[in-house]
């Protein structure tokens, strides 16, 4: 249902929410981490950091951060640059009036996919998205973990089980 330019806002923006608050993530990094082409990746960014977003930092410690809280970002914020949403209110079946007066054969169906599908874009936050992923991470077994391949969340949980043993010697 998304684009791939829309799946790679929304996985990179979960991996820069698993950092540490604040922290600036080079697009360099987040490219590698989750097997996106970096050239890409750089002008997904910056379109978020257009529609605020993302704050961006040039120089030596420079990056990506999130513009406000994870809790405060919509899925509609990531999408909306990427998405013509405008193309929910069409009819699916590409009628020119579809109503109820004068419904195509999906037009009952569409009507609720649509509905939860622009309900679920207003109210599911990148905290929510994050949390879901962590915790699902979490609870994979050490194989499954290691065969998971680039996923969001998948390193800052190997940095924070690698602080775990160094504070355990």
């Amino acid at each position: 249902m998304f684009s791939q330019t829309s799946e790679y806002a929304i996985r990179a923006l979960i991996e820069i929410a698993t950092r540490p608050e604040g922290e600036h993530v080079l697009s360099s990094e987040l490219g590698e981490s989750l097997g996106i082409p970096q050239h890409y990746l750089s002008k997904i960014l910056q379109q978020l950091v257009r529609t605020r977003v993302l704050k961006s930092v040039r120089g030596r410690s420079g990056g990506f951060r999130l513009a406000r809280s994870a809790a405060d970002i919509r899925l509609r914020d990531i999408v909306e640059p990427f998405e013509d949403l405008k193309k929910c209110e069409e009819c699916i079946l590409g009628q020119p009036v579809c109503s109820d007066a004068g419904a195509c054969p999906l037009h009952d169906f569409w009507g609720d996919v649509r509905e939860r599908y622009v309900n679920e874009l207003e109210t599911k936050s990148l905290a929510d998205l994050t949390d879901y992923q962590l915790k699902k991470l979490g609870s994979m077994n050490a194989g499954l973990f290691k065969r998971v391949g680039s996923v969001p969340g998948k390193e800052s949980l190997k940095q924070k089980s690698k602080r775990k043993k160094v504070g355990t010697k």
